[in-house]
């Protein structure tokens, strides 16, 4: 079943990305959503900043299959910086297919996907659509989780490879995540680094993506409760 869901979410991509791909602005990097579900079927809600904005996100898994959803709004001038990004990326950043600074944006995605977890190992793969609708650009994904579990942390890494068209040009963006999760009852704060690396001739540089936030968990607790009575 998962196959032909993938197949079906896959034809529609392409329609709409024919549709509505061309673009002459910018790429933006946004928020990964990198769920590491247990086996148990489950629904993560998750609110996060990074230094482009405001990153809301669900996902849930049903016997393994995974649905993820993401929208992120930026407003433009975005202060979260601790890093000092911004001031690091100054000189020729117009002529960049990947926006290095704040720039108004709202995008939304949508994504499909399987947990292969093996004991305490998390291993899943996501395939999907994001659309910005301010700063117009359309980008398909595909996303690599792996990860581990101990009884306070979560933690892994994520490797997303997206494709879109730029000013015309077509642009493949290879974007590997470092995660980690603190487990707090059903809380997780949540903390990412990773880069968003342009893979194209002569457009070969990385932008940083820097992330915090808080998940919560819904369904997790009470199926651990249920398989102890």
């Amino acid at each position: 079943m998962i196959k032909e869901v993938i197949f079906i979410f896959l034809i529609t991509e392409i329609f709409l990305f024919d549709c509505f791909g061309q673009t002459n602005r910018s790429y933006i990097p946004v928020t990964i959503n990198s769920p590491f579900f247990n086996q148990n079927d489950e629904i993560q809600v998750g609110a996060k900043i990074n230094n482009y904005g405001l990153n809301c996100n669900i996902a849930g898994q049903l016997n393994s299959n995974i649905l993820i959803v993401g929208l992120q709004y930026n407003t433009g001038q975005f202060g979260f910086d601790p890093l000092n990004f911004n001031d690091y990326y100054e000189q020729g950043e117009a002529t960049h297919l990947i926006q290095s600074k704040p720039s108004e944006m709202l995008y939304c995605e949508i994504g499909f996907g399987y947990n292969y977890e093996h004991k305490k190992q998390k291993l899943s793969l996501l395939t999907g659509i994001g659309q910005q609708f301010i700063n117009l650009n359309t980008r398909l994904f595909v996303q690599f989780d792996w990860g581990n579990e101990s009884r306070l942390i979560n933690a892994g890494v994520s490797l997303r490879g997206n494709y879109t068209i730029v000013a015309n040009k077509n642009l493949i963006t290879l974007e590997p995540v470092v995660q980690g999760k603190v487990k707090i009852w059903n809380f997780r704060i949540v903390n990412q680094f990773g880069y968003s690396i342009a893979i194209r001739k002569n457009e070969d540089y990385m932008k940083p993506i820097l992330t915090i936030g808080l998940e919560y968990i819904i369904g997790n607790s009470a199926h651990n409760k249920l398989n102890k009575t």
